[in-house]
């Protein structure tokens, strides 16, 4: 009997790239639209339901929806439709899915969504009021009792025809009982813990890309910008200023003064330093285009918008996952190399020291 394919779609690019670094080398994620067994990842901000509409019909198999790997918790009301219309193509009318992601301080019980450890909202409520179909919920105490407890109400809800079911999550261990649980299922959806195995053995690591990097950073979240603290000390560090009359052109400038150093350029800050409405991701995609230019070819990049208008300046559409580092992994897109950064991720040292190999003395020179 062939084997079902799984075919994974992700809300943002940022989700994309966790998800790629969950299924190993040689993940193929396609901007808009791909084959059979990609991660299909927006050409746009988010994926939304006239894209899903417009793009390719996926045929028979399992299909994994991948949202909520980023800090903040997902915007339901953007999320609904895509929901809706991934329900209604499914052919089954029914998913399962979970908001919990205990690795950010996000759990569900009894279908609240709670953030480090805060109230955020009654998913269930919610849910129920922003989606065409009915929604249950999968509470505590049967996530608590196993995988065999979750299949029996999983199969329960189906039966009374519930369009999305909601599963409660605390900690890994309930997530590791879901993701058993739910692996079957036709149609699911949540942060990357919960995407079932693709068929076959990943690609073989490969080492990391070479050459010169540049760290490009749009992102706003608190992790990033607490990063970018510590970062200005260890690397070239220049913060933009987009109400000087050619920015592009001071950063390219600056950069090439650096003499070939890996370097940082950020439009990020604290929210009260922003200008509103001034186009960052566009400068900064103006700016990665003239790095490019110069023979950058590794690009690190903090920010969903930012991600997007880079790869879009830089006419990337698909891409590879390569190289584990720092718990995200290398994306080649044609003569390019990228991390992408969600927001939220990574250790105060992740964009100081933790993007380059470390450099170990041996036991002799120390």
């Amino acid at each position: 009997m062939p084997q079902l394919t799984i075919s994974a779609l992700a809300w943002t690019l940022q989700d994309a790239a966790i998800l790629a670094y969950a299924q190993g080398a040689g993940a193929q994620l396609a901007r808009g639209g791909g084959a059979r067994g990609a991660i299909v990842a927006p050409a746009g901000l988010r994926l939304d339901a006239p894209e899903l509409l417009a793009g390719p019909r996926l045929g028979p198999g399992r299909r994994f929806f991948s949202f909520g790997n980023q800090e903040a918790p997902p915007d339901i009301d953007a999320l609904a439709p895509v929901l809706d219309c991934l329900i209604e193509q499914s052919g089954t009318g029914f998913m399962a899915a979970s908001f919990a992601a205990p690795a950010r301080g996000r759990g569900v019980y009894q279908g609240h969504l709670f953030q480090d450890g805060r109230l955020v909202v009654n998913l269930h409520h919610a849910l129920r009021a922003a989606l065409c179909g009915r929604v249950a919920v999968v509470p505590h105490e049967t996530v608590a009792a196993g995988a065999g407890a979750i299949r029996r109400k999983l199969a329960a809800c189906k039966e009374q025809g519930v369009a999305l079911a909601l599963l409660d999550a605390v900690d890994m261990h309930q997530c590791a009982a879901i993701a058993e649980a739910v692996a079957p299922q036709a149609l699911s959806g949540g942060p990357a813990w919960l995407c079932p195995a693709w068929p076959g053995a990943p690609a073989p690591e490969s080492e990391p890309p070479r050459g010169p990097l540049a760290i490009l950073s749009g992102a706003l979240d608190r992790q990033t910008l607490f990063q970018l603290g510590t970062a200005r000390h260890a690397r070239p560090f220049l913060q933009l200023d987009l109400t000087t009359p050619d920015p592009v052109a001071h950063a390219l400038a600056w950069a090439r003064a650096q003499g070939g150093r890996a370097v940082i350029i950020a439009s990020s800050a604290a929210p009260g330093s922003l200008r509103p409405g001034a186009p960052a991701a566009a400068i900064l995609a103006d700016i990665a285009a003239g790095l490019a230019d110069a023979g950058v070819r590794r690009f690190v990049i903090t920010g969903n918008d930012t991600a997007s208008a880079i790869l879009d300046r830089l006419e990337v559409r698909h891409l590879e996952a390569g190289a584990a580092t720092a718990g995200l992994r290398w994306l080649a897109g044609g003569k390019y190399y990228f991390l992408l950064k969600p927001g939220g991720f990574g250790g105060r040292d992740l964009l100081a020291d933790e993007i380059e190999p470390q450099i170990r003395l041996n036991a002799t020179a120390e």
